[in-house]
């Protein structure tokens, strides 16, 4: 389990899936704070445990940028995580890098790297694994899950064999609970366009990781 204690950092790093638009110059596309959909689940995450457990005392950054792939990642630790010496580092990575056919294993490599190095002050990785179309994804969506299986892949290979790398599988959970919300309505969608998820699509995942960090219980 992963497991938090007092005064610890915890950095969300990633693509768009954990920071919707962050950085310079970036659309900011407006409708996402009109309809309350510019918040990722690494916000409501932090917000809950702020929240739920200020005894723990702590410290949230993100490092996330939109259109990230593994190569951005890289080019930006020294900047935004070396710095900063994160205890915990919780991460979205894959859509990109297949969109721009990165190679796996360069992907395997990149990313055993970045766990090697947070590991030097016993840094833990931990993947958002999993995520997969659910009832509402737009086309591209859905033809880009096939193509994001063998990314998810090497992030369990890395997770099996490195001892500072971990998986919250969150596509399993998040595909049920998106599927049933649409039966219900089609307005009930998790998704604010297609692909990103919407402030219902964030409450999920962070219930799902606060799940995985043993803060909230999964109900009988």
């Amino acid at each position: 389990m992963i497991t938090f204690t007092q005064n610890q950092t915890l950095v969300f790093d990633g693509d768009s899936l954990t920071a919707l638009r962050a950085g310079p110059t970036l659309d900011q596309w407006p409708w996402l704070r009109i309809s309350n959909n510019h918040r990722s689940w690494a916000d409501v995450m932090s917000e809950l445990l702020f929240a739920w457990k200020p005894e723990l005392n702590l410290c949230f950054r993100t490092a996330a940028v939109g259109g990230s792939t593994c190569l951005d990642v890289e080019k930006r630790f020294e900047r935004t995580i070396a710095e900063i010496k994160p205890d915990w580092v919780f991460m979205t990575l894959a859509s990109n890098d297949c969109r721009r056919e990165i190679p796996p294993d360069k992907f395997e490599t990149v990313l055993r790297e970045y766990a090697r190095k947070i590991n030097v002050w016993r840094g833990q990785l931990v993947f958002l694994h999993n995520i997969q179309p659910c009832a509402g994804a737009s086309a591209d969506s859905i033809l880009k899950a096939d193509a994001k299986r063998p990314y998810y892949q090497v992030q369990e290979k890395l997770a099996a064999v490195t001892e500072n790398i971990h998986l919250i599988d969150v596509g399993t959970p998040l595909k049920a609970k998106a599927d049933a919300l649409w039966r219900q309505h089609e307005g009930h969608s998790v998704y604010s366009d297609g692909s990103h998820f919407s402030h219902l699509g964030a409450m999920i995942i962070a219930g799902e990781v606060l799940k995985a960090c043993g803060i909230l219980a999964d109900p009988c």
